[in-house]
């Protein structure tokens, strides 16, 4: 089947929640915006780094600055360390307004965060929507010689890391009960960053228990609950944010250096266009120190694993009623748009938009023998017709799992356009 490229002329366009028409008739059309005409730090996004960082973003439209509070992490706050992390601290600088996407329409709800980037040719950018906010956030450069002579973290700069947060977030664990699809990425610094791939479902009680059943990684074919019960969350001053934690949170991989897990997890369960949407980071720990607590337990132990996944309800999904444009950060780290029409979807590059040798052409399969789960196969890729992603989709907001290449699996989530 060949794919027909969808018109790019606004793929570019931010991480936005629904978006309008103008007026009909004779009258003048009104335009409406992408994003809210102005935002101060009275607005906060709350939300979820591929670092696998608990985050608040702040932006001031009229001021043109942002902030950053790392409300929970697992990225150290020096390099050459693993303890303590940056954890409680706060980033800040100005914004200037993005220039690069194709209408003025799009770029007045794009801003790059200067100072946010570690690489000058990269910039740090957040697309804003009505609700939703994403793009990168600070990154960071690691480190580590090693615990016991084992766990050494090779030296990797991260220009910045892959961030999507909401404006209105669900804090009653008894509203986000139901039965979940979730695909994701994790990386292992002390395994020279191996990937890891998220595939599973998860079926979340009222009462915050939760059981994950896996279709990948050390725990494949197994249902358990991988962690503790979800509670709300707390900050490093113990004060309660708007997240769900769950400790002694299992990865999807081996531990480097330790006999349980010592992981946690924060959800962040977004609420866009009437439904919910979970979002699900794993911070990793990490402790030289015999005498030092992290995560209330001193070390050596290495369980490092972070990341970020998405959750979307056990619920069919009819074919072309996902259609439209789609933008975010992917697992490379680099901004994507994909646009949906029926059966098929492109990946394009939001910034370069024209040029084909950067976009990847998929087939959708909408039979979903899971409900929720719409499988894909890359066009022309070696892997002929065998179904290798899986897209799942709420709130105007999926998540793109493919494993064309196995051993660096490919996790992108992008929020819709238009």
């Amino acid at each position: 089947m060949k794919l027909r490229i969808v018109s790019v002329l606004a793929l570019a366009a931010p991480l936005l929640g629904a978006c309008g028409g103008g007026g009909g008739g004779d009258g003048p059309v009104t335009e409406v915006r992408l994003c809210p005409a102005s935002l101060d730090y009275t607005t906060v996004f709350t939300g979820g780094g591929a670092s696998g960082e608990l985050v608040k973003l702040q932006l001031d439209t009229t001021k043109m600055t942002w902030q950053v509070n790392y409300v929970q992490s697992p990225i150290p706050a020096a390099v050459g360390t693993v303890s303590p992390t940056r954890a409680g601290q706060t980033a800040s600088g100005t914004l200037t307004q993005e220039t690069l996407l194709p209408t003025n329409k799009l770029n007045q709800c794009a801003y790059r965060l200067n100072g946010a980037s570690l690489d000058a040719s990269r910039p740090a950018r957040i697309f804003v929507g009505e609700g939703v906010a994403g793009g990168t956030i600070p990154g960071a450069e690691i480190s580590f010689g090693g615990i016991l002579g084992v766990g050494a973290v090779p030296d990797t700069t991260f220009p910045y890391y892959p961030f999507i947060g909401f404006s209105s977030v669900e804090t009653n664990i008894a509203n986000v009960k139901g039965t979940y699809n979730q695909v994701g990425y994790h990386l292992i610094p002390s395994q020279s960053f191996a990937p890891v791939k998220v595939d599973s479902t998860i079926t979340i009680n009222a009462d915050g228990s939760y059981s994950e059943c896996d279709n990948s990684g050390v725990n494949a074919g197994k249902c358990q609950q991988p962690g503790t019960n979800f509670v709300n969350a707390t900050d490093t001053s113990g004060a309660t944010v708007s997240a769900f934690e769950t400790d002694k949170f299992l990865g999807q991989g081996t531990p480097t250096l330790a006999t349980t897990p010592k992981g946690r997890g924060y959800m962040i369960v977004g609420k866009l266009k009437g439904q919910l949407v979970p979002i699900l980071v794993r911070a990793g720990a990490a402790n030289a120190s015999i005498t030092t607590p992290v995560n209330g337990e001193i070390g050596p132990y290495a369980d490092d694993e972070s990341g970020i996944s998405i959750l979307a309800p056990q619920a069919t999904i009819a074919s072309g009623s996902q259609n439209g444009e789609y933008i975010g950060v992917d697992s490379q780290f680099d901004y994507r748009t994909t646009a949906l029409e029926g059966a098929q979807a492109t990946l394009l590059d939001p910034f370069n938009a024209s040029q084909a040798s950067l976009a990847t052409a998929l087939n959708l399969d909408y039979t979903q023998t899971v409900p929720g789960v719409v499988t894909t196969t890359q066009v022309g890729a070696s892997t002929g017709t065998t179904p290798t992603g899986k897209m799942i989709f709420s709130g105007g907001v999926f998540g793109y799992l493919d494993i064309t290449n196995a051993a660096s699996p490919y996790f992108s989530i992008g929020a819709f356009v238009q």
